[in-house]
């Protein structure tokens, strides 16, 4: 975490337009508010108990606004599997059905089911009157790759985008990395570095093209 933090001290401007979605706790989030005073952080979070805790952490922060949707193809009511970790609500909660994720992380279970709001990014963005991104940070639990796809118009006014990446099928059906690197190149990305400590998953920072 350490890697990607010093690196976007270094390379971001001091005014980016941030948005995370994933929010969970609102850790990352307080990160980026304090790293960016003058900068917008747009957070997505449908779980209410992670979103109640992102937006008491962050409640005092003007450049930061929260969000309790989750980011899909299209603008629906879904189903998402709710994770849990030792009695807490966890950050694995997904669109997708679980599946290798069940024996990687056998400490994590979903034993809940919550229908939540999803957004089209490309259509919130108009609708927010946002046209271009600094930094897209997509913590999505296998559903990245469909949000990207989904969404070409904001994801080609994107600089950088950094995503969880699924090295095996962690949820049911999800765009294994390898798939999903060939299309982010396909759409004008290179890969900046990746870091994949995990035998199932990791993540990678694309950067757009010139």
């Amino acid at each position: 975490m350490n890697i990607i933090r010093n690196w976007m001290l270094e390379n971001l401007t001091q005014t980016p337009t941030i948005i995370e979605a994933g929010v969970c706790d609102g850790l990352d989030t307080d990160f980026f508010a304090k790293s960016f005073p003058n900068g917008k952080i747009y957070g997505f979070e449908p779980i209410p108990d992670l979103f109640n805790q992102a937006l008491s952490l962050n409640k005092k922060r003007s450049n930061v606004v929260l969000n309790q949707l989750a980011l899909g193809e299209s603008t629906e009511i879904k189903k998402i599997y709710v994770s849990d970790r030792f009695g807490k609500k966890w950050g694995s909660s997904s669109i997708l059905k679980p599946k290798d994720h069940l024996a990687f992380h056998k400490e994590i279970t979903f034993n809940s089911e919550l229908e939540v709001k999803t957004v089209n990014l490309d259509e919130w963005c108009e609708n927010t009157g946002i046209n271009r991104v600094d930094l897209m940070w997509l913590d999505l639990q296998g559903m990245e790759p469909l949000v990207i796809k989904s969404s070409p118009k904001i994801i080609s006014n994107t600089k950088y985008v950094y995503s969880e990446v699924s090295l095996t099928e962690t949820y049911e059906n999800v765009i294994i990395y390898d798939e999903f690197k060939d299309y982010m190149i396909s759409i004008g990305f290179d890969i900046v570095f990746e870091d994949l400590p995990w035998q199932d998953a990791g993540n990678v920072l694309f950067q757009k093209k010139n």
